[in-house]
């Protein structure tokens, strides 16, 4: 069996289009535990609506009502009442394609020694749910490779909910009492960046999801001290990280990935200085990525700094970066 977890914050305007991509899914061997985290709207009359589809078409629903913790905290409680054999997670405005569950689970069957596997995907927006254009995943690099820890790690892969699927064996052995960090957001990141610490992934080239990219999600700020908030929330995954590290990573192996934080988020500090403008702040983030690096940071992020404060250098830079007299 396969159990799939959705939490629900608000969702009156997208959960029962998210519990109908359950409900159509070809494979019925699903336990759906969802946690509704204090929701003020509808969502709560709308998912008791769906109660008598999902009891008869499913192996077990299980629903869970609880004072709003954020999402970290309902999908921890929610991973308390897990008993199928492999796990996903789903964002409740997101799509899973009819075969998600059982494409997922046949592979995991099929590769006994590979930990989790990861899924393609479409990046969709709510005036074109239908768009099939914009693949999650293009670098075939990628889609082969195996041990993808570092690029959860760092970021430069994706690890939305609805994209993988994990042998609760892998989770069982990292978290045996079944509590993850209390973070109000992040859960993705200690699920699977933890399982791909610990065992291979495999990948399935198949577009198996829809990934919503919305306007008022908690990534698109628009009110108050803007960059302070997105701070705020970037913050939380920095803390998360650290906690990861300290909590997995043998004790002689710590100070190297705790550097690898600090440069890391030094890093995006500094990009989020130059999206909002602030030079004052960029020239302060450059400077500490400057001490962290020993020198001058990687050119990339040369190129994004000077691009705000000294155009003249900036295109230099690119220049140089073209010509290849620079790496």
């Amino acid at each position: 069996m396969v159990s799939l977890i959705i939490p629900c914050y608000n969702s009156e305007r997208y959960i029962g289009r998210c519990l109908e991509s359950v409900l159509s899914q070809s494979e019925k061997d699903i336990e759906l535990i969802l946690v509704n985290d204090g929701s003020t709207d509808k969502s709560s009359n709308i998912i008791e609506q769906y109660r008598p589809q999902l009891e008869a078409s499913l192996t077990k629903f299980v629903y869970i009502e609880q004072d709003n913790q954020g999402v970290g905290a309902a999908c921890n409680n929610a991973y308390k009442k897990v008993t199928g054999e492999y796990l996903a997670l789903l964002d409740s405005d997101d799509i899973i394609l009819p075969e998600f569950i059982f494409d997922c689970r046949k592979w995991l069957d099929e590769h006994p020694s590979y930990g989790f596997v990861r899924t393609n995907g479409y990046y969709v927006t709510e005036d074109n749910l239908d768009g099939n254009y914009r693949l999650l995943e293009v670098n075939d690099y990628m889609k082969e490779k195996e041990d993808v820890f570092e690029e959860l790690f760092t970021g430069s892969t994706y690890l939305w909910p609805g994209t993988y699927m994990i042998r609760m064996s892998v989770l069982n052995n990292l978290y045996p009492d079944r509590e993850i960090y209390p973070s109000r957001s992040g859960q993705n990141l200690q699920f699977l960046m933890m399982a791909a610490y610990s065992s291979a992934a495999g990948f399935i080239d198949k577009p198996l999801m829809k990934y919503l990219i919305r306007k008022d999600s908690l990534s698109h700020f628009s009110t108050g001290d803007v960059m302070q908030k997105e701070i705020f929330a970037i913050e939380g995954y920095k803390d998360i990280r650290i906690h990861l590290i300290s909590k997995f990573m043998p004790y002689d192996e710590q100070n190297e990935w705790n550097s690898k934080i600090e440069k890391l988020y030094a890093g995006v500090y500094l990009k989020l200085a130059i999206k909002y403008k602030n030079k004052k702040l960029a020239k302060e983030y450059y400077q500490n990525l400057k001490i962290l690096y020993g020198g001058l940071p990687e050119l990339n992020l040369q190129i994004d700094y000077y691009k705000l404060v000294n155009p003249i250098k900036y295109y230099y830079l690119r220049i140089l970066r073209k010509l290849g007299f620079a790496k």
